[in-house]
């Protein structure tokens, strides 16, 4: 139950046709359209005077008994509308065009209007759909001049085929690349793909088809655009004056009420034919993401939105609204047909910012009388809950702190050396990496010393910068959440000075910051360490050492492009008595991570520092990059969007996961 016009067949007293007329359009062939009404007969009203827009749903009426005709109808007077006669009936080829613009079954303008618009109730279960955002449209030319151009249907099957098998080639990959759409329009062929495949399509531009050389070039906007017709085009500025007609720009409301009155969307036949009412609204938002630029201009737009008095009784009838205003603050669903909590359910992990929420006047307000209470759980920044104040603002604000992970508080470096050999050894150590890293694995590493490295990608760094490349640093990686065999975990433990030595020579040269003129670049920790091994065996019980770990950055120098980049590194060193006739000190366990450049939080004093609540922000993208697997940048759009509620932003995550580019997932 949703907007809908009245229904069909009605005669005079208001009684439904008998079984197999035309009543539902389900039984026999009709014409289809809006039916056509004498002068003197009125649309349905319900006990109110309302027009009536209730109608049956997937046919499901043409099972129910047919109404008793001994039943009471009310005068003729009772039932006369007070919007007169409505426009005149669509034709059947504008009817065609408003399925496939609220279906998504086909044409261009579905892409064009809804650019990600749901195509359905699978829609909502993380497939990706045709018309979703991540599709690419391109233009091939070729065609027309190519041997193909004389087989049945012009060569576009071959085309196609060529294509999408040659790309799979191309690219080297065991993805099927798939075209969705195709259109041949003069001399050109365009063809919308996924935005994966559209990039190793475009890798064969300048390939030879059937003697031809084929280019291949990705669509301009006009060109996608002029692949509607006039009457598409029509319906669509029909739409956009519905929207504009019903937007107030200083509450900032967008009121959508009563949408069945509307005799705009009764003259272009939305109402006709059975249409099913989610789709109405689907159509309403594709053209309403097309209104604005991005998702700030669109959450400064529109705050409020109504949807009072349409019929609905199901919250995935309006779904298209939650995918296209995730943002809003304050929502009117009051005189719907909402019964109970599960009208709702579908909502409970979205619009997660709605401080406003109006359910009266629906059924659920006696059948459920304590929906508030669960509600409530449902939206963390709900206030005002049908006229009534759940929540005040600091309450808000105190649940959402309380959600946010907190970061281990950053008391300095505690550093506790013995007789200065830590000091000593890390002042020497930088300097000797840098300049010579032989002679400095010679000096303190021997047979039994171990090395390894990590490389983190999931760490944050700053958007301002690229993500530097680490492929000098990657075949040597022991990253455990990467390396989860036994085999490879074992390969890249180094232990011994050759081999130790060997790997650090194919490591990019690096120069780190100086210790003494630039320690606020670092972070050093020292600590005493017992129980172990004696080299020259005289203590079984074990020796003293020391543990060091160091925080800090350091400049490298790619090898391929040769560009500098800074990076953030973690180092710890266990370090223990020599072996005898050598360094009096050894290092016995080495193990470097790299990461991103992040300033460390002391290396920036006074007003500038990194806040608070920067730092939570960060320990949730790189808690939301371990959970989900994504990219830094794409975990922080993701906690964007869901406010940084991390638990929303699991939530979308898993929702839109199907649809995430490749590009959106870490590699190794």
């Amino acid at each position: 139950m949703a907007p809908n016009g009245p229904r069909k067949g009605a005669g005079p007293s208001g009684a439904r046709n008998p079984r197999g007329s035309t009543g539902n359009g389900l039984k026999s062939v009709t014409r289809g359209g809006i039916s056509k009404r004498r002068s003197n007969v009125a649309g349905r009203v319900d006990r109110d005077g309302d027009l009536d827009m209730d109608a049956p749903v997937n046919g499901r009426e043409s099972r129910k008994p047919k109404r008793d005709d001994s039943i009471p109808t009310a005068p003729r007077s009772v039932r006369q509308a007070t919007n007169g006669p409505r426009g005149p009936r669509p034709t059947a080829k504008a009817q065609q065009i408003i399925q496939r613009v609220i279906t998504g079954t086909g044409g261009n303008i579905t892409s064009r209007l809804a650019n990600g618009m749901s195509g359905g109730p699978k829609a909502f279960k993380g497939s990706r759909q045709i018309n979703a955002p991540h599709t690419m449209t391109l233009r091939v030319e070729g065609l027309k001049s190519s041997k193909a151009a004389n087989n049945e249907g012009g060569g576009l099957k071959e085309l196609l085929n060529f294509l999408e098998r040659k790309a799979q080639s191309v690219a080297k990959t065991s993805r099927p690349i798939r075209i969705k759409k195709s259109q041949i329009k003069g001399d050109f062929v365009y063809i919308t793909t996924s935005k994966e495949d559209g990039e190793d399509i475009l890798k064969l531009n300048g390939f030879s088809f059937a003697g031809t050389a084929i280019s291949i070039t990705e669509a301009t906007p006009a060109e996608r655009e002029s692949g509607l017709s006039s009457d598409a085009l029509e319906i669509k500025d029909n739409l956009r004056d519905v929207l504009s007609a019903r937007y107030d720009v200083n509450a900032k409301l967008l009121n959508l009420s009563t949408l069945g009155d509307d005799p705009v969307l009764h003259q272009i036949g939305f109402f006709s034919g059975g249409s099913k009412p989610e789709k109405l609204f689907r159509a309403l938002m594709a053209v309403c993401e097309g209104l604005f630029k991005s998702p700030q201009e669109k959450r400064n737009a529109v705050v409020s939105v109504s949807l009072a008095g349409n019929n609905v009784d199901d919250v995935f009838q309006i779904m298209a609204l939650a995918d296209t205003f995730p943002d809003l603050v304050n929502l009117d669903l009051s005189r719907n047909h909402f019964k109970d909590l599960k009208g709702v359910l579908k909502w409970r992990h979205r619009l997660q910012k709605l401080e406003t929420l109006l359910l009266n006047d629906n059924p659920i307000e006696v059948a459920t009388p304590d929906y508030k209470a669960e509600l409530v759980t449902w939206f963390p920044r709900l206030q005002n809950l049908s006229g009534l104040q759940v929540r005040t603002p600091e309450q808000v604000a105190a649940a959402l702190a309380a959600l946010r992970p907190t970061p281990i508080p950053q008391h300095g470096a505690d550093f506790r050396d013995i007789a200065g050999v830590g000091e000593g050894f890390i002042k020497e150590f930088i300097r000797m990496y840098d300049v010579d890293r032989n002679s400095l694995a010679a000096m303190y590493y021997d047979e039994q010393s171990t090395f390894s490295l990590a490389v983190d990608n999931t760490f944050l760094h700053s958007s301002n910068t690229p993500r530097p490349q680490s492929s000098a640093y990657i075949k040597f990686s022991r990253n455990h959440t990467k390396i989860t065999h036994t085999g490879p975990r074992i390969q890249r433990l180094f232990t011994g000075t050759n081999f130790i030595q060997s790997v650090w020579q194919q490591l990019p040269p690096t120069r780190h910051p100086d210790l003494a003129t630039d320690f606020n670049k670092y972070i050093i920790d020292c600590h005493p360490v017992q129980g172990l091994q004696d080299p020259s065996g005289q203590n079984p019980a074990g020796m003293d050492g020391i543990i060091i770990t160091i925080h800090g950055e350091f400049q490298d120098q790619e090898p391929v492009s040769l560009n500098t980049t800074t990076r953030s590194f973690s180092r710890t060193f266990v370090l223990g008595p020599g072996v005898p006739g050598r360094n009096p000190i050894r290092v016995i366990s080495d193990m470097l991570s790299l990461r991103s450049f992040a300033p460390l939080p002391t290396s920036t004093p006074g007003p500038t520092a990194q806040s608070n609540e920067e730092l939570q922000k960060q320990q949730m993208i790189i808690e939301l990059c371990k959970q989900s697997g994504m990219t830094p940048e794409y975990s922080r759009f993701c906690l964007v969007e869901a406010n940084w509620v991390f638990q929303q932003a699991l939530v979308l995550f898993n929702e839109k996961r199907a649809i995430l580019p490749a590009a959106a997932f870490a590699t190794q």
